[in-house]
C-alpha cells in the first residue's frame, strides 16, 4: 500500500517560496519616550495654559465663556499630555479626543472674534480638515504624516498673519488680556505641529507564513506484480504446513508393509521370459 500526501495540489508543487520576508503592512504610530518634538510640544503646551490662564481672567463670572474660552482648550492641552506621554508609544490614537477639543475651541474661537468672511471660513476650514487628518492618520488610513505636518503649518501661518497686525499696531496697542490668549492659540498649534513631527510609523510586522493547504491522503492500490510478490498472511484458525523444499528429492518407492506378501507376490517379467526361451527350444 502506497500513500501519497498532497498529491494533485499546486500548493503542494510550489517550491522556493520565502514566506520569512512575507510581512504584515504597518499601520498607525507611536511616539518615542525620549522624542524631542514630543517634549518640546509638551513644554509649549504648558506654557500656553498659563498663558490661557493669565488672559481670561475677567472671564470667570462669566460661565458659558469660562467653559468655551477656558476649560474646553486647557482640559484639551492637559488631556493630551498626559496621553502623549503615558500611551504615547502603545496607544497614539487615544490622543485624537483632546484634538477633537483644541479643534472645536478653534472653531469657537474663531466666532467669537468678529472677523472678515474670509478669515472666519478659512479657520473654519482648516479646524475641521486638521481634525479629520488626525485622526485618519492614527488610524492608519493615511500612511504619511505629511499631509498633517502641511495643515498644521498652514494654521500656524494663518494666526501668525492675524497676529502681527495687532502686536505691531502702535498707536493702538493690544491689551495684556488680548496678547496672552493670541499668544496662547500661537502656542498650541506650534505645540500640535512639533507633535505631529514625533510621530513614527510603526514597523512591519512579520506575518505568520500561511502553509498550504493539503487534501486527504490518496490511496493508490498495489499492482498485480506488487500483489503476488506480497507474503501470504496465515488466517487465524488455519493448519500450519510446513514448507515444501525448492529442490524435492525424488520420491523412494514405498515399501510394502507386510514383507511376507513382499514374497509370495510372483514376478511377472521373470516368468513371461522363462516361457519365451523355452518355446525356442
Amino acid at each position: 500500500m502506497k500513500t501519497c500526501f498532497g498529491c494533485d495540489t499546486a500548493a503542494g508543487r510550489k517550491a522556493g517560496i520565502d514566506m520569512e520576508n512575507t510581512e504584515k503592512e504597518p499601520r498607525g504610530f507611536y511616539v518615542e519616550k525620549g522624542s524631542f518634538f514630543a517634549h518640546a510640544a509638551v513644554t509649549l503646551l504648558v506654557l500656553s495654559m498659563a498663558a490661557r490662564l493669565l488672559g481670561t481672567m475677567n472671564l470667570w463670572g462669566d460661565m458659558p465663556k469660562l467653559i468655551t474660552q477656558v476649560l474646553l482648550p486647557v482640559g484639551s492641552s492637559l488631556l493630551f499630555i498626559v496621553f502623549i506621554l503615558l500611551l504615547g508609544r502603545i496607544a497614539l490614537w487615544t490622543t485624537i479626543l483632546p484634538v477633537l477639543g483644541g479643534a472645536a475651541f478653534f472653531i469657537l474661537s474663531v466666532f467669537g472674534e468678529n472677523t472678515a468672511w474670509p478669515y472666519l471660513i478659512a479657520g473654519i476650514v482648516l479646524a475641521f480638515l486638521a481634525s479629520f487628518l488626525y485622526t485618519a492618520t492614527l488610524f492608519g488610513m493615511l500612511r504619511r504624516k505629511w499631509l498633517l505636518v502641511l495643515v498644521f503649518t498652514l494654521t500656524f501661518a494663518y494666526l501668525v498673519y492675524r497676529a502681527v497686525p495687532l502686536f505691531a499696531n502702535t498707536e493702538n496697542p493690544i491689551s495684556f488680556i488680548d496678547g496672552m490668549t493670541l499668544l496662547s492659540s500661537l502656542a498650541m498649534v506650534f505645540a500640535m505641529l512639533l507633535a505631529t513631527l514625533s510621530f513614527r510609523r510603526k514597523k512591519a510586522v512579520k506575518a505568520e507564513p500561511e502553509l498550504p493547504k493539503i487534501k486527504d491522503p490518496v490511496v493508490i492500490p498495489p499492482e498485480n506484480a506488487e500483489s503476488a510478490e506480497a507474503p501470504v498472511i496465515a488466517q487465524e484458525g488455519a493448519p500450519e504446513t510446513e514448507e515444501e523444499p525448492f529442490f524435492a528429492a525424488e520420491a523412494e518407492p514405498e515399501q510394502l508393509k507386510d514383507p511376507a506378501a513382499a514374497v509370495e507376490t510372483p514376478n511377472i517379467t521373470e516368468e513371461a521370459s522363462a516361457s519365451e526361451e523355452s518355446g525356442q527350444k
